[in-house]
């Protein structure tokens, strides 16, 4: 009974987030994935930040805002993993991001920090930063790049203590 209880409530988060990004969904920008794990919500880089930057752009904090709102609501632990393509960070940028594990963890940060100032219980949230690990495309054409360049929001169904 409860695992079924735990799987309703996995199915209405999954409902609920496709509903909310439904117009980013329609335009390939955000994808949402049940797993047995719990919930995947894969945000596009380009609608969440300027090239080179971990400073959320203005389209970046009205979808993380809406996400937000419901995240607050779920019991799950939001784990935001930052990602990069393998293009080495450019001579302009490496005084402030050495490699794309700077890079990504910073951008992983940002969106925890946008979570949190919107509601989102510190507890609950974790950033993590990929770099140019765990591709999901290749690195040797543009479109595959900008797929690799990603935030992954991940909903897992793992106690969160209230200390």
């Amino acid at each position: 009974k409860a695992a079924k209880e735990q799987i309703d409530q996995q199915r209405q988060v999954y409902e609920n987030l496709e509903a909310t990004f439904a117009k980013e969904r329609r335009a390939n920008k955000i994808k949402i994935e049940m797993m047995k794990s719990g919930v995947k919500v894969n945000l596009a880089n380009d609608i969440l930040f300027p090239s080179g930057s971990a400073q959320l752009n203005e389209m970046g904090v009205e979808v993380l805002t809406r996400a937000a709102a419901e995240l607050k609501a779920s019991p799950y632990q939001t784990l935001v993993a930052g990602f990069t393509d393998d293009i080495p960070i450019s001579d302009g940028l490496k005084s402030k991001y050495p490699t794309n594990w700077e890079l990504a963890g910073a951008r992983a940060a940002s969106v925890v920090r946008l979570l949190e100032e919107e509601g989102v219980p510190s507890r609950q949230l974790l950033a993590v930063s990929f770099g140019e690990n765990n591709p999901v495309a290749t690195n040797v054409t543009p479109e595959g790049r900008a797929q690799n360049r990603r935030i992954e929001i991940i909903l897992r169904p793992v106690p969160v203590t209230m200390n």
